[in-house]
């Protein structure tokens, strides 16, 4: 039984809260422009092909302005820079050509992990030589009072964010307000102003702003049309007639088929099915669509069931009630599933918000239909407050509907809500096995180190590990304490070597072991041990049980993280377990174990580790037909899939099973908010 632990108060030292650059090599150096001989600071990443460059004027200039470049293959989505480092609370500049071939750019801001709005006060100008020739595109701009701003980091200084994404342009590429989808790259770089500067600042902006726009010539200007997928060489015998082509090439694992139902939707996040097996889908910025499938699993019709741009990601239907919610409020409504229609609109839990992880996980216990699961995530990478369960983040608790108040109950009020498990980092997936036990799936923290004799040493690439927690049942919930802000999981012992404590996967590990307080020893007293490990980085957004007979797997989406070089993650898998004779579900290994109990059911065709250019990124899943369909959403891409399992179920012999081609790509479809 786990029982609140009264804490001592957390230091930054502890934590660790600087955000650290991945790669310590990573900065701008001299370059010059071929195309106009003017030289700038550049980061150029070679693996991807694209470079930020940098001018400044002389230090006796105070005008607080610059010029910028961005460089990149002309098949890129868009590029940008975060001019304080991190996303949150700094100056963005984003840019991207159109199908024309024609510039576009934009400055934006966001105080949270969220979708940035444009920025009033700083002055962004595009500049000549901007748009893209055959084979690359660039944005040059001058920007102005861009170099101080209030909040963030203050203003420009050694450390320069990044992003891109590889494919996928914005909503409307015409629109320089346009929504703009998530980065498949991300970063920061080290960057000297000083190197910056030059004396010849005002000659080199004059050059620039008489320059035409580059052009491509004028047999390669012609936009190039879609190709049609090829047929599947698997023998897939369900093909959607009047689905679109996937974004991105897949290949599914051993067993299995798969097919594009949905694609061109508004960021479809969380998914479900009703009663009468209507596919239920949340589309961030627009809110709940239904979609009447036919016995393949095919979409036939679709109709918006509640529009409402607030909501975000969590969604559950249970019969005639159906909850969803924004960053900050639960709701219910009445639900008629023959009619696909929501009404009476019902407050459940409000207070959830925070300028962190802002997507809401919601679950209707099947055991009590009364109970209602509700997670939210830390308000940051570390949220030293959430060591506490009154923070109200990085946990989850249950509400009894049946109770609460007409205009519902605060996220944090102990009268209503109470606490599940707590110090959870960030657990979007939420599920339920056959006992009416709750299973949640952690994102780990990023930029992880380790202090050795005084030494700091960056474990970031392969620690921690991300990780499955029973959280027991609804109906009496324990308060497990999942260890985060101080203890974290161990995925590969051999960063924790040379002088370290050795250590086996699944260990507990806190960043500075030498605090008298906070240490490896105290977590294992006092944190709860996860059930299964999954690779770092993999960010799992989702989890649901097999529901065929015989089928004791539990599947999880990958999401995919920015925070490995090279990345990992962008896939579904599928988790041996076993049940008891109660119906509860535990894995079929001993926890350092799980490391090799998992199984690839869904991947880009690529490999994770290319996703740097683009990839689908999975998010909701849900099982139809009995268990035989599986359905996946893809934000970035903005589809969802359907997975139809072989005979047998899946089984699980090693991390990399055979494959078998079953999409080509062809379009690009669909888009997410910002995230950097």
């Amino acid at each position: 039984m786990f029982t609140t632990i009264s804490w001592p108060l957390l230091g930054a030292t502890v934590l660790g809260f600087a955000v650290t650059v991945s790669n310590a090599q990573d900065a701008a150096s001299g370059w010059c422009d071929s195309i106009t001989d003017i030289c700038f600071q550049r980061f150029y990443d070679e693996e991807l092909d694209m470079g930020w460059g940098y001018l400044f004027p002389p230090a006796s200039d105070t005008s607080g302005e610059f010029v910028g470049l961005f460089t990149a293959p002309v098949s890129a989505g868009w590029v940008g820079n975060s001019l304080g480092g991190g996303m949150r609370s700094n100056p963005l500049v984003i840019g991207w050509v159109d199908n024309n071939h024609t510039a576009l750019v934009t400055i934006r801001r966001t105080e949270r992990m969220d979708s940035p709005g444009r920025l009033e006060g700083p002055q962004i100008t595009l500049l000549g030589t901007s748009g893209a020739n055959g084979t690359h595109q660039r944005i040059v701009y001058r920007c102005q009072n861009c170099t101080v701003w209030t909040g963030g980091s203050g203003g420009i200084t050694t450390q320069l964010g990044y992003a891109a994404h590889g494919s996928t342009k914005p909503t409307d590429v015409t629109n320089a307000d346009s929504t703009v989808p998530q980065h498949s790259v991300a970063g920061q770089h080290a960057f000297d102003v000083s190197a910056a500067r030059s004396d010849s600042y005002g000659m080199s902006l004059e050059q620039l702003v008489a320059a035409p726009a580059l052009r491509p010539p004028l047999e390669d200007a012609a936009t190039p049309t879609a190709t049609s997928a090829a047929a599947s060489s698997s023998g897939n015998p369900v093909e959607c007639a009047n689905a679109p082509n996937p974004s991105f090439a897949m290949n599914t694992g051993k067993g299995w088929v798969a097919t594009a139902v949905l694609g061109s939707l508004t960021t479809p996040r969380g998914i479900t099915l009703d009663s009468q097996g209507n596919l239920l889908v949340i589309e961030r910025g627009k809110g709940l669509t239904g979609h009447r499938l036919d016995s393949d699993g095919c979409v036939l019709s679709s109709r918006v069931i509640i529009e409402d741009e607030n909501l975000n990601h969590g969604l559950d239907v249970n019969g005639n009630r159906l909850v969803a919610s924004s960053s900050d409020i639960a709701w219910s409504w009445d639900y008629d599933p023959n009619a696909m229609t929501a009404s009476n609109r019902r407050t459940l839990v409000t207070g959830m918000d925070n300028p962190g992880h802002n997507t809401r996980t919601l679950h209707i216990s099947r055991q009590n239909a009364n109970y209602l699961i509700v997670s939210v995530g830390s308000n940051g990478n570390i949220d030293q407050d959430s060591i506490r369960t009154d923070s109200g983040t990085a946990q989850i608790r249950v509400f009894d509907m049946s109770s609460l108040p007409a205009d519902g109950a605060a996220f944090t009020d102990e009268t209503y809500g109470r606490v599940m498990g707590y110090g959870l980092r960030n657990d979007v997936g939420i599920t339920e096995d056959r006992a009416g036990i709750i299973h949640s799936i952690e994102n780990s923290m990023d930029n992880a180190y380790r202090i050795v004799n005084g030494e700091r040493r960056d474990i970031h690439t392969d620690n921690p590990a991300e990780k499955m927690y029973n959280l027991g049942s609804p109906a009496s919930p324990r308060s497990l304490f999942g260890g985060y802000p101080v203890c974290y999981t161990v995925w590969e012992p051999r960063d924790f070597s040379n002088g370290d404590t050795k250590k086996q996967a699944g260990d507990w590990f806190v960043q500075d072991p030498s605090n008298s307080t906070y240490n490896d020893a105290w977590c294992d007293t006092y944190a709860g041990k996860p059930t299964v490990l999954l690779p770092p980085h993999t960010a799992p957004l989702d989890l649901k049980f097999g529901e065929r007979s015989g089928d004791d797997n539990v599947y999880a989406s990958l999401h995919g993280s920015w925070n490995r070089n090279p990345p990992q993650g962008y896939k579904v898998i599928a988790l041996q377990g076993q049940y008891s004779s109660s119906g509860e579900w535990s894995p079929s290994s001993s926890l350092a174990d799980t490391k090799k109990g998992w199984t690839d059911i869904l991947v880009n065709s690529n490999g994770e580790n290319s996703c740097r250019s683009g990839c689908f990124r999975p998010v909701g899943l849900a099982f139809g037909n009995g268990g035989n369909h599986l359905y996946v959403s893809s934000d970035t891409s903005g589809e969802v899939f359907l997975l139809r399992p072989g005979n047998g179920g899946v089984k699980s012999s090693s991390n990399r099973p055979a494959f078998s081609t079953i999409l080509v790509v062809t379009i690009i479809v669909g888009l997410v908010g910002l995230v950097w």
